[in-house]
């Protein structure tokens, strides 16, 4: 007897028998999904931080549902193929995002899209957030954000912040600190955060925005200064570093991100059903400690708070690129 093939038709009647009583659509999609296998569509190439955030997440959902989550990766287009799929699958719970904050900052580098995100897709989870750090060489004179800021703005034009490239979320905290601490500092664009790492050690550089984790264990061996995260307030990775906001520039924020999305149609069981496994299994032990080794913070809360935060993150981000005049080559 074929057990897949008569668990799948009991599903599908168990979803008639729902309609047929009234009960609706949303019951239905409540209680029979998933009844096959789900694709997690991730933008990116296999091996980066999305990869490895869903990659400790989906086989607890996979444990817990019965039905395999398949990780689809579709890199290209800085991840508008992979976003641009999911919008336009069927909005069942089959198909659906995984992504970073670069989906919140492809509007304004990529005013020709065929979708909105904020329009077109539904958000589900946010998982875990990945901290910047604002690190300086210990040649320069300054020990704390404050002292960096001042002696910024003592030599306007000559400090100089490198980031990862041109557009990327490290690049945009720098303008936004830029323009909120209002201080002029040379930017200095790197392919990846490595070679700017290297630069700062050796005193090239002044600075560098970065993820925490990539400079967290040279700040402990005393071989350069982290002075400010990017997290709204200390990160769990490293709670004796202050947060920008508390360390001099109010309300400064630009914390990078993974989180899940689906068509903008989507029953909301459905989402409501994969909010509460991804809260779930990002409160397990197992989960945070892997996410810690990665340099990662597990998040979560509700779709509807993400939504607001998406939202917020969009519109800001579109702020500062359009102010500080940015452009990347498609």
């Amino acid at each position: 007897m074929n057990f897949k093939r008569a668990f799948e038709r009991a599903g599908r009647c168990l979803a008639v028998a729902c309609f047929a009583s009234g009960a609706g659509p949303a019951l239905a999609a409540e209680t029979v999904y998933p009844i096959r296998p789900i694709r997690l569509v991730n933008p990116y190439a296999p091996g980066g931080i999305t990869d490895i955030t869903v990659r400790h997440v989906v086989p607890h959902v996979t444990q817990a549902w019965g039905q395999q989550v398949v990780v689809d990766n579709r890199p290209g287009a800085g991840t508008n193929i992979g976003t641009e799929i999911v919008v336009r699958a069927p909005p069942d719970g089959y198909t659906l995002l995984a992504t970073t904050g670069a989906i919140s900052t492809n509007p304004a580098f990529y005013p020709k899209l065929s979708f909105k995100a904020t329009r077109d897709l539904a958000p589900v989870a946010l998982i875990a957030e990945t901290p910047g750090a604002l690190t300086i060489s210990l040649g320069v004179p300054a020990k704390t954000l404050a002292e960096f800021i001042a002696l910024a703005r003592a030599q306007p034009g000559q400090l100089t912040l490198a980031s990862a490239g041109t557009g990327t979320s490290t690049h945009l905290a720098i303008e936004l600190l830029k323009s909120m601490a209002k201080i002029d500092v040379i930017h200095v664009p790197f392919k990846g955060g490595g070679g700017g790492v290297v630069g700062v050690m050796g005193g090239q550089l002044s600075g560098i925005m970065t993820p925490l984790a990539l400079v967290l264990s040279h700040h402990l061996a005393g071989k350069l200064r982290i002075v400010a995260v990017t997290t709204p307030a200390r990160s769990s990775l490293a709670k004796d570093i202050p947060s920008a906001a508390e360390a001099g520039v109010p309300g400064y924020e630009a914390t990078s991100w993974i989180g899940m999305f689906a068509p903008r149609a989507t029953p909301q069981p459905i989402i409501q059903k994969w909010n509460a496994e991804i809260n779930r299994i990002i409160r397990e032990a197992e989960v945070r400690e892997r996410f810690q080794a990665a340099g990662l913070a597990a998040v979560g809360g509700s779709d509807r708070d993400f939504g607001v935060y998406f939202l917020k993150d969009t519109e800001r981000w579109a702020a500062v690129i359009k102010a500080a005049n940015i452009a990347i080559t498609p």
